[in-house]
């Protein structure tokens, strides 16, 4: 029964690696502004996403549905440079929002960059900065939608640390569990190949991760007939090299350490009881 036991706690502990591996990198680098901004500027995707949207807006102005004038201005709006700055600058607001630096949410609009009647003059704010509410107006007319929107953002960015805590509490918990159901001697040997296991498949994981990029990618920016692909191709790749290399790091911590484990030996009791008998 103890065998059973140690097989379902490190089948167990393997599994939950992950999900702790995914809170990780969202309460440490998703809810990090600096986690996007160095993705992103290391992906050199700004280009990348002018390309697309400059490609997409011609194909509509081709097929009818824009004119060619209308094409060529947000095309000379929607520059790389303004792409950074809007991008940049909206993540810095949202995700302040979310981790509780900031008690309101904003929106990042630079109104000088955009055609002249876009947008109602009463919505134009000199710092460029405006509510979610007043967004809705210029983009939809359901701005209770975006209210519902805001308050789950920042809850959900309150609750990251306390799942995070929780997660690693239960895989702490099932490593005690590992210990106290082991015979004396060999108390750590089951929490260590639970960790070398689990480092092994997040290590393999991080490799496929890598084929993918190399195999998957260049065909998703080669593919012109689908600009979603397109910008999944371009956001994605920096964005999992960055997760992926905290994922690395843990996992080679969590190697090394089952490794320490497996050679770390308990005494036996009943051997030392024997010792004084003699």
């Amino acid at each position: 029964m103890k065998i059973l036991g140690k097989v379902f706690l490190v089948i167990i502990l393997i599994l939950l690696f992950f999900p702790f591996l995914f809170l990780t990198s969202f309460k440490f680098q998703f809810l990090s502004p600096n986690f996007w901004i160095d993705s992103f500027r290391a992906g050199n995707i700004y280009p990348k996403l002018e390309r697309v949207i400059s490609t997409e807006l011609n194909k509509q102005a081709k097929a009818g549905k824009t004119s060619f004038v209308e094409a060529r201005l947000w095309t000379g709006v929607l520059s790389s440079d303004t792409l950074q700055e809007i991008i940049e600058k909206n993540l810095t607001l949202t995700l302040d929002f979310a981790s509780g630096r900031e008690k309101e949410q904003k929106f990042y609009i630079p109104f000088e960059k955009l055609p002249k009647g876009l947008v109602p003059a009463d919505i134009v704010k000199s710092d460029n900065e405006i509510s979610p509410q007043n967004l809705a107006k210029i983009l939809t007319p359901q701005a209770g939608q975006v209210q519902v929107q805001n308050q789950s953002l920042a809850k959900g960015g309150r609750s990251a640390l306390v799942s995070w805590i929780v997660s690693l509490v239960i895989l702490l918990g099932i490593l005690l569990l590992l210990y106290l159901i082991a015979e004396p001697g060999a108390r750590l040997t089951s929490a260590g190949v639970g960790l070398i296991l689990s480092s092994l498949l997040t290590l393999a994981i991080v490799g496929i991760g890598a084929l993918w990029e190399k195999g998957v990618v260049p065909q998703m920016l080669a593919n012109e007939g689908e600009p979603a692909a397109q910008l999944i191709g371009a956001v994605a790749p920096p964005i999992m090299r960055s997760m992926f290399a905290l994922w690395k790091n843990i996992a080679f911590g969590t190697l090394l350490l089952g490794i320490i484990l497996l050679f770390i030996k308990k005494p036996l009791v009943v051997a030392k009881k024997t010792t004084k008998k003699r």
